[in-house]
């Protein structure tokens, strides 16, 4: 498969995921003892790709940039956060959580719109030109 569309369906994955947990933070504002949860992706995709980035050779001549290993696409991870804004210790801030959740719809309906320009790419090159 091709890594750019295992990436971007990760990232999507992230993304529904980010959702979820911002969704489940806001129906929660009110709810005494709370702490919100977050998700992490972009992060661990970063350090990933950083670690592991391997240049591509056209010729044996070219200098090898990089690890030998692949690249793997990490998975997102649900963390829950231990900052407290009410007396009731709830830890959920409705402004932020809410612009998180505009941030975040924009981001999967990018990467919607990515992923299936990849998929017409694959679809144009299996057919051919016409």
């Amino acid at each position: 498969m091709n890594q750019l569309i295992g990436i971007m369906s990760s990232a999507l994955d992230a993304s529904a995921l980010r959702q979820k947990s911002i969704s489940n933070n806001i129906a929660n504002v009110d709810t005494p003892n709370y702490k919100p949860t977050k998700v992490s992706f972009e992060e661990l995709l970063q350090h990933e790709v950083q670690s592991s980035f391997i240049g591509k050779r056209t010729n044996a001549k070219h200098i090898v940039i990089g690890s030998p290993s692949a690249a793997q696409v990490p998975s997102a991870k649900l963390e829950r956060a231990n900052t407290t804004f009410t007396n009731s210790g709830n830890g959920v801030d409705l402004d932020y959580e809410t612009a998180q959740l505009s941030q975040n719809t924009i981001w999967y309906q990018s990467l919607t719109y990515g992923l299936n320009e990849e998929f017409n790419l694959l679809k144009t090159s299996i057919r051919g030109r016409g």
